[in-house]
């Protein structure tokens, strides 16, 4: 594998992640100026199967945004994080407090709608196996034109449409 600033990418027929790998993406997302990092365990960007191991660092912030016609799900490794999900005006729809297994948090999250969705870190590293369909194309998520630019105020928003929300939804097994 070698790397590209904070992404690696592989050319290997069989790809293993282990401990050496959670603490390179770690390291290597703590150095980046965007405070997160990935390893693609896909061949290439045009594969119709895009699945990544990433880590996120607490500071990093995603403004709510969509996805056309593409699902995503996410399995927590280690840390925690929140995902917000918002109705097309912008007022929170759910909040989903995702935990690694044995945390009683959900660790297992899928989204099968072009819904605005945002992310937000809760311990100093969050790490998780993102599966999404390919191929890659840069730039495709529409972004919510009603959350704010401003790094603190959206840090205030999602925090805000947090609490205001209250409850976490779970499906029940």
């Amino acid at each position: 594998m070698h790397s590209m600033t904070e992404v690696f990418k592989t050319t290997d027929q069989v790809v293993e992640i282990g401990d050496l790998w959670i603490g390179r993406l770690k390291a290597a997302a703590s150095a980046s100026p965007l405070r997160r990092s990935r390893v693609c365990l896909h061949l290439a960007s045009t594969d119709n199967i895009q699945e990544m191991i990433l880590a996120l660092c607490s500071d990093v912030l995603f403004k709510p945004h969509r996805h056309l016609n593409k699902t995503e799900s996410f399995h927590i490794i280690e840390g925690e994080l929140d995902v917000v999900v918002f109705t097309e005006s912008g007022e929170t729809l759910r909040v989903v407090q995702m935990g690694p297994i044995g945390s009683g948090k959900t660790f297992c999250y899928r989204l099968n709608a072009s819904l605005y969705h945002a992310l937000l870190p809760r311990t100093p590293f969050v790490v998780f196996h993102e599966t999404t369909e390919g191929p890659f194309l840069i730039d495709t998520a529409q972004y919510a034109p009603w959350a704010p630019e401003d790094r603190a105020e959206l840090r205030a928003f999602l925090e805000e449409s947090i609490s205001r929300r209250g409850r976490v939804h779970r499906i029940r097994a």
